[in-house]
């Protein structure tokens, strides 16, 4: 039997095989949802691209005319700046899963599906961690407490409401565009847990819903908390106080960030059956996945990162 792979399937087939993953993948991921697709889905060659316009200017006479009688002016119309980015898309591979044949004959669950399930939860989760590193190294970066520098944190140095109020200043002063009404902050569960133990914070939330008898965290500012277990860190401060785990938290505005839309060509699912790859007793079988995706900063003004002691 030859190599079999999702590329030979039908549309149909393809998507059933890659929505097993979704119930275990979509929960847990939330940093590539909020990316701007790609303007040119169809690609030409192996780029893709994102177009952003630059907001117009408001100076008098310039941008735009006033007057007192109402007459026209000359009309001398601007041509937008615009910011073309071109990336060329990332090839990953999976390392994949091997096992004997005897087991489909002594396991009580449907082997193959559960490999192809955690299979293609690992390659969303790639997306995620390599969407979350694009964003964490273009993100403009303040400190907890107004500490000017990461080596300067403490262990006190904990977020708070302050905190995240800093994080919205700075998205409005750029004028970043909200998502839904709301920003964004994608944190870690450690951080959640810290703002929900920030008295501060609390009197703030005491009047909304029952946020700390329930678990839930709070919109507030307009901004609405999203955890994730992969959610930034780094593992020294590099300080004199030795914190061991710094937490990156992060506000995002819209279009701050591209991603390049999952097309069904852009992820495979390759199933090697026994008798292949140098398997002389024909008794392995071998899954893998590859899929190309690409993550860009579009403006980096429009999302700011928060560090802060864990």
């Amino acid at each position: 039997m030859a190599v079999v792979n999702l590329g030979t399937l039908t549309d149909i087939e393809k998507t059933y095989f890659i929505r097993e993953a979704l119930a275990i993948a979509k929960p847990a991921l939330i940093f590539k949802q909020f990316g701007m697709k790609e303007r040119v889905p169809a690609r030409e060659g192996k780029t893709a691209q994102w177009i952003r316009f630059t907001k117009l200017g408001l100076v008098s006479g310039t941008d735009y005319t006033k007057n007192t009688t109402g007459a026209p002016p000359t009309w001398t119309p601007t041509t937008p700046a615009d910011t073309t980015v071109t990336a060329q898309l990332d090839a990953y591979f999976g390392n994949g899963v091997e096992w004997v044949e005897s087991v489909g004959y002594t396991a009580l669950v449907d082997v193959p599906k559960e490999f192809r399930i955690i299979q293609a939860a690992q390659a969303a989760e790639v997306m995620e961690v390599e969407t979350r590193d694009i964003i964490v190294a273009g993100t403009t970066v303040q400190y907890a407490n107004a500490k000017a520098a990461r080596n300067l944190l403490a262990g006190d140095d904990q977020i708070d409401l302050n905190d995240v109020l800093d994080l919205g200043v700075t998205l409005r002063n750029n004028d970043a565009l909200r998502i839904k009404g709301v920003f964004p902050v994608l944190c870690s569960v450690n951080t959640v847990a810290q703002l929900m133990k920030d008295s501060t914070f609390q009197n703030a939330v005491q009047f909304q819903k029952d946020y700390i008898f329930t678990g839930e965290i709070a919109k507030l500012y307009g901004m609405r908390f999203l955890e994730s277990s992969l959610a930034p860190s780094v593992a020294d401060s590099g300080s004199n106080n030795a914190v061991s785990v710094v937490e990156q938290t992060i506000a995002i505005g819209d279009m701050s960030f591209g991603v390049t839309t999952w097309l069904l060509d852009d992820y495979d699912m390759i199933y090697t059956p026994p008798g292949g790859h140098g398997d002389e007793y024909a008794a392995l079988n071998k899954l893998t996945w590859k899929m190309y995706y690409k993550p860009v900063i579009l403006n980096q003004s429009w999302l700011a990162r928060l560090e802060h002691s864990r």
